[in-house]
């Protein structure tokens, strides 16, 4: 069911900014399929998706590919002032991850809604000296590669990734990196997610501003600890959100509300 709403301004947020990330010109991209499971207690909720990593000399970008398609569109369309909600599932891969010097800073609508469906845009900065990694001796081969294991601790999971010096790029998919290599598969110690290699190519291509994306969209800076508070909070409370933002819902539709928040119980982070 999808409704017209008006945004909400969350008090978590500690100021707002107006300034727009600056166009990057990008000259690599790698493919990763990503597959997730929303809800621990249940395989088939599993799924898969693409995203891509596209790295430019100072910065690289991180999303999803269906993400980075639609943004694309709504930049050639000049944005839009239509905002459209449904109410349940968070969506979890609206984000985008932005690398640069010694930060990471992710880019993500707290509310789960893209660029297309939403005027409001949260980030958070975090130190990629925090992303502590031991490097282990074992070693693999991934699409003819010579990759070596390396484990870390990240948003209260284990992570086993498999790098290349061979690529001597010290990214990877998603908030991973500063390995002395390329990322090529990594996946939590549960295999709840997994990011595996699947190209890589040269590009000659430049980033869009969110200017271009939604003119009238405003970011809020926050806290890392605020952000998953706040979104837990909006996960706990999602039918008071809903009324609150003048939708009219059946006692069918709050069933159905409550019965899909409670398998949306898995975030690739834990907080």
């Amino acid at each position: 069911m999808k409704i017209l709403f008006y945004p909400l301004f969350f008090l978590l947020f500690q100021f707002t900014v107006h300034a727009q990330v600056k166009p990057v010109a990008f000259d690599m991209k790698i493919m990763y399929k990503f597959t997730y499971q929303n809800d621990s207690t249940s395989s088939a909720s599993r799924k898969s998706i693409f995203t891509q990593l596209t790295i430019g000399e100072q910065e690289s970008h991180f999303q999803t590919l269906s993400k980075f398609r639609a943004d694309s569109a709504l930049a050639l369309a000049h944005g839009s002032n239509m905002l459209f909600y449904s109410y349940g599932r968070i969506a979890p891969n609206n984000f985008l991850i932005i690398k640069r010097e010694d930060i990471i800073s992710t880019y993500d609508p707290m509310n789960g809604v893209g660029f297309s469906g939403n005027n409001e845009l949260s980030y958070y900065e975090e130190n990629k000296a925090d992303m502590q990694w031991e490097i282990h001796p074992d070693t693999a081969h991934i699409h003819h590669f010579v990759c070596q294991k390396a484990t870390t601790d990240w948003g209260g999971r284990k992570w086993i990734a498999w790098f290349t010096m061979d690529i001597p790029i010290s990214d990877g998919p998603y908030k991973f990196c500063g390995l002395p290599g390329l990322v090529l598969s990594i996946s939590d110690q549960d295999k709840y997610f997994i990011f595996d290699m699947v190209s890589i190519s040269k590009v000659n291509s430049v980033s869009a501003t969110f200017d271009q994306l939604r003119p009238d969209l405003i970011i809020q800076k926050t806290t890392k600890a605020n952000f998953y508070k706040e979104r837990q909070k909006l996960r706990d409370n999602m039918i008071e959100y809903a009324l609150l933002t003048g939708a009219i819902l059946s006692d069918e539709s709050k069933i159905n509300i409550r019965a899909e928040m409670k398998t949306d119980n898995n975030p690739i982070e834990r907080h």
